[in-house]
């Protein structure tokens, strides 16, 4: 008896390269959310670092805010409602 045909032996080889690259992307995508989730700014990977990060960003603030060397002044900022009445085009041409 013949061994599997050239057509099967073809077959075999799509089929474990299609499992191979879906384990492939499976992996990476688990490895891509492992990453993202650890170097999210809002993950608590070290509170002392953050804790020392958010000290020197106040006291940075802190210091800019009392030696305001670029001249940028913008007024008080304030939120108020729409004051005109949306113009709403309808289609056509």
């Amino acid at each position: 008896m013949k061994g599997p045909s050239r057509i099967e032996l073809a077959r075999r080889r799509l089929t474990l390269a299609r499992r191979a690259i879906g384990v492939a992307a499976v992996a990476g995508f688990v490895a891509f959310a492992f990453a993202a989730r650890a170097s999210h700014p809002g993950s608590n990977a070290s509170s002392s670092t953050s804790s020392s990060a958010s000290t020197s960003a106040t006291t940075q603030a802190a210091t800019q805010s009392d030696d305001d060397s670029y001249g940028f002044d913008f007024g008080q900022s304030s939120i108020a409602p729409s004051t005109g009445t949306p113009s709403i085009q309808s289609g056509g041409s």
